[in-house]
Formats: C-alpha cells, structure tokens, sequence
C-alpha cells in the first residue's frame, strides 16, 4: 500500500544544492509542502521563489545550539525529515586533525540525529511519519583518505538501525539513503575543507559510478510513498557491499 504525500510536510536539510535541492524539488512536485534549510539564504530564497508556496525557507546552521528545535517548531506539522547536510574531509588518518574530524562529526552525525530525535518526539505522539538519514554506499566500505566521513556515514547507519527498531510499535518509518558518487558540490567542498586544489576521490572515482542528484532525490520520494529500511540507486554496488561484509580481504 502507497503512502499519499499530497498535502504532507517533509523538513530537508543541506537544500541550497545537490542532493537537497534536488529532492526539494522532487517532493515539491509529489505534492508535498517543503521545508528547508542551509546556510546559503540566497540559495534557498531562489529555490523558493521557483517552486513557489509550497516551498519556505529557514537560513543557518543545524549545528547551532536550538536550531533544529527552531526549525522544527516553523515547519509545525511535519510528517517527514530528510537529514541530508554533510560534507566530506580528504585527509589520511596519520594527519588526523582533531578540530576538523570533530566538525565534521558535529554537522554529518550529531545535528543529524538531534534533528531526528526531536522529530521523533513529535512522530510517535501521532503515531505517523517518517524519518530519513542521508548515508553514503560508504557507510558500508571505507576508502583511503576518507576515514572520517566513512566513520560518520557508518555510525549514522548504526543509529538508524536502532532507531528503526524502537520507532516501529509507533509506526514510524526509519530510513537510510545510499548514494553513490554524485555529481554535486560535495567534492568542491571537500577539496577546500581540506586546503587541497581537488578531491582525490573524485578523480578516482570512474564516470560510471557518478549519478545526478535528481537520481537520488527520486529514490527519495519512492521511499516516502513506500518506505523501506535503505534506499539505493546502484544495484551493483548494493552487490559489492554485501560481497564486503562477507569477504573483506
């Protein structure tokens, strides 16, 4: 049986590009009313201005102390979230960075699941809604120089499971999405996080492992009308990270 989201409210996060953007868009025109933010207001005003009433924004940082709650409290009734604001640090683990391992964790990690937390306070009360949370294919294998969004990607993972388990007599959905390399800014970002001129893992990445964010943000609604644990949009690397887990060497 399909959920209808005619009328319903999603919450997405990291919406002044890729990823958000384009799932914005795409649940806009499910019928859904959006809520998004970022820190880029000139961004989200446009995104707005071109979807029209279905589309607010709230401009700043889910890190922020009392953010997610402010958020939250505009958006009112919200039936889903989709927390998808995150970034990734091209380091290797011996020139482990404190500061920046710790950023990077308080935005892909710590933000995400108070968001989710506090909207599940809200979702088991009217016993409906549906929580998602932005992985990667990677929170299944890691990859070199990438050890600390591999680790916040698989902990995000490990948190929806538990999640998924305690929500369910209150039917609530909990899901992760898998994506693999998309065309975006994420890389850009990484590479200037990482004071490098371009991201390795970009460039080592093969066309056919790149998807457009529209591909994810499809992925997105599907799993909205009909909610199941993990959303992914490449089969063979669903395979690999199976064949992974099984035979790691």
């Amino acid at each position: 049986m399909k959920i209808s989201l005619e009328g319903k409210t999603i919450v997405i996060t990291g919406a002044s590009s890729g990823i958000g953007e384009a799932t914005t868009r795409a649940c806009v025109h499910a019928g859904m009313r959006c809520v998004i933010t970022a820190r880029r207001e000139e961004n989200l005003k446009q995104l707005c201005d071109e979807l029209g009433e279905r589309c607010t924004y709230v401009a700043g940082d889910v890190t922020e102390e009392g953010f997610n709650q402010h958020l939250l409290h505009t958006a009112g009734d919200a039936y889903a979230i989709f927390a998808n604001a995150g970034y990734g640090l091209d380091q290797k683990l011996v020139d482990y960075n404190m500061e920046q391992f710790q950023a990077l964790f308080k935005l892909n990690v710590f933000s995400a699941i108070e968001l989710a937390s506090l909207a599940a306070q809200q979702m088991i009360e009217k016993k409906s809604g549906h929580i998602i949370l932005n992985a990667s294919c990677l929170s299944k294998f890691s990859v070199p120089s990438n050890s600390a969004y591999c680790g916040s990607k698989a902990a995000l993972e490990a948190i929806a499971k538990s999640m998924r388990i305690e929500l369910k007599k209150s039917k609530v959905f909990v899901s992760t999405v898998h994506p693999i390399g998309t065309k975006t800014e994420f890389f850009k970002e990484s590479s200037m996080r990482s004071g490098t001129e371009f991201s390795e893992f970009e460039q080592n990445t093969p066309a056919w492992l790149m998807q457009k964010p529209e591909r994810v943000a499809n992925a997105v609604v599907k799993c909205l009308r009909k909610p199941k644990p993990e959303v992914w949009t490449s089969f063979p690397i669903r395979f690999l990270s199976v064949a992974y887990s099984a035979l790691q060497r």
